[in-house]
């Protein structure tokens, strides 16, 4: 059975919208899309290698493909992160465009068959309960995704320059509340998917999470925004982080775009940390699933609950210089 409640209507309208695209030789790529139950999660401690015990966080920015930032005179502040860190000039997306599917792979490690971007509806529930932070709970380890514009807290729907479909984690039954028939989410909610504001907040006051998942606004993330205004964001806000003890000791910053433009499928990767390859630029051919098996080997959880076949999924170690497992 599927991990995701879809209508007779969403099912169709997914199909035709692939079938138009292939005729006219354009519109979305669905060609990595996959729905597919997961395996059941259980509760044990995390094993983190010893390398890693401070904050993994994730900034995700928007549509741009590797030549158009990296080298770009407007995007100084970038390129510099890059130059004094780690490059994955190979990373691909995951071959499934809208950005929405592209952004739930980053948690879960499939679409679940989901080719659109609209808010929250039941057509796109997913009700899996093997995702990143359903594991990260299992685990005893804490999370929270900060959300550039969105306002109160567990936002459901778009408004202004606030996007759901770069908000991942709403998607999810277990997060949003749906009882089958309506939205009626809880603390679960609220206290986790959270405004942006507050990371300032949690940074000042030493409690930022063991996983951090960023989204800037349609503005900053240089999806309605230039790149040069998207860089100026990064540059005000990132040294906030790695400013930080939970950066500092043992964590790490992946800043990464969702996809490549003009439905490319070779996004920029950058691999910030204590632990980076300081200049090192990777050509191994990785994808959003190494992502996510990177960030889950740093949090010591299991890797690739979604994936069929998880142990041939590379993990990105060549970008950092100490282990990404856990030693004898």
């Amino acid at each position: 059975m599927s991990s995701r409640l879809i209508t007779s209507r969403s099912l169709i309208a997914a199909v035709s919208l692939s079938a138009v695209g292939a005729l006219a030789g354009c519109g979305p790529n669905v060609s990595g899309s996959t729905d597919q139950v997961c395996r059941p999660l259980t509760s044990s401690p995390a094993t983190r290698p010893a390398a890693w015990k401070g904050t993994v966080f994730t900034i995700v920015m928007e549509n741009k493909s590797y030549s158009d930032i990296m080298g770009n005179r407007a995007a100084p502040y970038v390129n510099g992160l890059a130059k004094a860190n780690a490059v994955a000039s190979g990373y691909h997306d995951s071959f499934v465009h809208p950005s929405e599917p592209n952004y739930i792979w980053m948690v879960a490690g499939e679409n679940f068959g989901i080719l659109n971007d609209d808010d929250p509806n039941p057509g796109n529930v997913i009700t899996s309960e093997s995702h990143l932070v359903d594991q990260l709970e299992h685990a005893g380890l804490t999370w929270k995704t900060y959300q550039d514009a969105m306002g109160a807290p567990c936002g459901l729907t778009s408004h202004g320059t606030y996007a759901v479909k770069h908000n991942p984690f709403v998607y999810f039954a277990d997060i949003n509340g749906w009882d089958g028939t309506k939205f009626s989410p809880g603390a679960r909610c609220t206290d986790h998917v959270v405004d942006y504001s507050q990371l300032g907040v949690d940074l000042a006051s030493g409690h930022v999470p063991d996983y951090v998942f960023i989204t800037p606004d349609m503005q900053h993330d240089m999806h309605d925004g230039s790149i040069a205004a998207g860089d100026a964001w990064l540059a005000a806000e990132v040294p906030k982080i790695l400013a930080s003890d939970a950066y500092k000791n043992g964590g790490a910053l992946f800043i990464l775009w969702d996809e490549g433009s003009s439905q490319a499928d070779d996004p920029p990767f950058i691999a910030v940390s204590p632990n980076a390859k300081a200049g090192f630029v990777s050509s191994t051919p990785y994808d959003t699933s190494s992502f996510l098996k990177t960030v889950q080997s740093m949090m010591g959880v299991e890797t690739l609950p979604c994936a069929t076949q998880p142990d041939t999924v590379p993990v990105m170690s060549d970008l950092f210089a100490v282990p990404m497992t856990v030693g004898p």
